[in-house]
């Protein structure tokens, strides 16, 4: 299983910096199967709603 932080979600979601969102995207793409699934923690998707509601 693979831990993912709210900074890689916001710009996986997101995809508002061209870079980062990139190498998010290829992180969660090439970490996450059903085999190896992504972990999301309660903290992480409070943080993600948090950081989704006050920046966009």
């Amino acid at each position: 299983m693979v831990g993912i932080d709210t900074n890689v979600l916001v710009r996986y979601i997101t995809q508002d910096d061209l870079d980062q969102s990139s190498i998010a995207s290829e992180f969660i793409e090439k970490n996450c199967t059903s085999d190896t699934p992504g972990i999301i923690n309660q903290v992480v998707l409070c943080e993600l709603v948090w950081v989704l509601k006050s920046a966009y």
